[in-house]
């Protein structure tokens, strides 16, 4: 007898006589086999989502594509601080961007702007503004991420931002110029002229993200665009040693150490510093 006639009225032929354990006698099957189940290999679209956001000084709804964050593993942080991800570099989709007008920044400032900024990104920014006939890429490029955080900088330069946010904005580029210089790398084919101006790029950024946060921390109170005064400190004292400025690195470390609001983590970590510092400065002075 067959338990599912009738069921052609809805477009099921079901021939045969009715078994609700042939499904699981059929993995069981297969699991003893002895072949496993092929990997999933994970991309980077795989945590990419599609939003909306509403841009604050046109008023006009965009798309956007955002990161599922709470997917994301993470891995340790660059010596900087700068965040890593595994299989995302979710830096590319820190900054929000508004076709139609032009506006954009930090995706943690794009809202947060009042009126009197709104005039001066209407009055100073927007009219020179083109806009683009573009597409959203199902995932983003380094260098589209680039050209956008260059608006947001322009933005923040013209909106009258604090050196905070206007560093903050030339580290994220910094971060993102370094991380293709070493994807360039580790390609055979990689065209040196693209090679060079990603290296400028980076280095140049760097440096203005370097002296932004140095004359923030001296002239503003923290946060720094959102970011603890520890955190930019023990940050500064990194790029002070990139930069070989020894005395510079050794004054933010003995600070965060003195100070009763670093944590205990932190303080480790400033002691680990202050020897690489040290060992650092050493050989240098030997080589001279």
């Amino acid at each position: 007898m067959n338990l599912l006639s009738g069921m052609e009225k809805f477009g099921f032929s079901m021939d045969g006589e009715l078994d609700i354990l042939a499904d699981e006698n059929a993995k069981k099957s297969d699991g003893a086999s002895g072949q496993a189940a092929a990997p999933v290999v994970k991309e980077e679209k795989d945590f990419i989502l599609d939003k909306k956001v509403r841009c604050p000084v046109c008023d006009k709804d965009f798309p956007i594509k955002a990161v599922l964050a709470t997917k994301l593993k993470r891995l340790e942080p660059d010596f900087d601080l700068r965040p890593n991800y595994e299989y995302v570099d979710k830096c590319k989709y820190d900054f929000m961007s508004c076709p139609h007008c032009g506006y954009s920044a930090l995706d943690t400032t794009f809202s947060k702007i009042d009126t009197a900024r709104v005039k001066l990104i209407r009055s100073e920014f927007c009219p020179s503004f083109k806009p683009q006939a573009e597409q959203l890429p199902e995932t983003y490029s380094y260098d589209y991420s680039v050209e956008k955080f260059k608006l947001a900088l322009i933005c923040t330069m013209k909106k009258r931002a604090k050196m905070s946010e206007k560093a903050y904005v030339c580290l994220k580029i910094a971060w993102l110029r370094r991380s293709q210089l070493q994807e360039l790398k580790g390609q055979k084919d990689a065209d040196p002229k693209l090679v060079e101006l990603v290296t400028k790029e980076y280095e140049g950024f760097y440096k203005q993200a370097y002296e932004g946060f140095m004359k923030a921390i001296s002239s503003e109170t923290p946060p720094y665009c959102g970011m603890a005064s520890e955190a930019v400190e023990f940050m500064l004292a990194n790029m002070s040693m990139y930069y070989k400025k020894y005395d510079a690195a050794m004054k933010l470390i003995a600070r965060l150490i003195q100070s009763p609001s670093t944590s205990r983590k932190l303080k480790d970590k400033c002691v680990d510093l202050k020897d690489e510092i040290t060992a650092k400065a050493a050989a240098e002075k030997a080589q001279s």
